[in-house]
């Protein structure tokens, strides 16, 4: 699950700046990001706990971070729409372990590299029932080479999610979206085969 390397990164680094007022949702989202930073590289890079610590550690900010059904949804595409009930279950839970598994240990690796939000816009669609805002950020893989990252944040009163990131430009969610497409288009087109990958992923983490 390369695609979600990004994902990795906002909760993995500590931000190096100071966090903004919440004096919009904006700014709160901003703060947000930072929070979720701080508290991965509090929890996470803590290399006294085991690895089904620091999986079940990851589980909890992934879930609190990120909107996981929603993104999982998306990505499943079409093909959620004419999946079972069970199917849908078994999807949304393999998707979540495979992110999980795959990622969490990643942690273990952080050595200090900079990480830089830059502030976030309004991009919430008219007529929208919750805010949206684009935090930028830059994450720096030597001090002199940045790599642009862009949060989608969306909220609603004090609950916050991360809907979607974009590496350079590309959307992640899409990336994954596509990956899966991919698999699916050539194995019977049901998201049967889908959780089949997943399985086969799942096992072999």
């Amino acid at each position: 699950m390369r695609t979600f390397a990004a994902f990795v990164l906002v909760v993995a680094l500590a931000v190096s700046v100071p966090a903004a007022h919440a004096g919009s949702h904006t700014d709160a989202s901003v703060n947000y990001i930072n929070d979720l930073s701080n508290q991965a590289i509090t929890t996470l890079s803590d290399k006294s706990i085991s690895t089904e610590q620091r999986r079940e550690e990851f589980r909890k900010l992934f879930r609190d971070g990120f909107a996981v059904n929603g993104i999982a949804r998306f990505v499943a595409g079409r093909y959620w729409r004419s999946a079972s009930e069970d199917e849908r279950t078994e999807y949304l839970q393999l998707f979540e372990d495979v992110i999980v598994n795959t990622w969490a240990d990643r942690f273990s690796q952080y050595s200090g590299q900079k990480f830089e939000v830059r502030g976030a816009t309004d991009a919430t669609p008219d007529k929208s029932p919750e805010n949206v805002a684009l935090v930028e950020s830059l994450f720096f893989t030597d001090p002199t080479t940045p790599v642009r990252l862009e949060w989608r944040v969306a909220s609603k009163g004090d609950l916050f999610k991360i809907v979607d990131v974009k590496l350079e430009g590309i959307s992640m969610a899409t990336t994954q979206r596509d990956e899966f497409n991919s698999v699916v288009s050539k194995n019977g087109r049901t998201l049967a085969a889908l959780i089949e990958e997943l399985r086969r992923r799942d096992g072999g983490s």
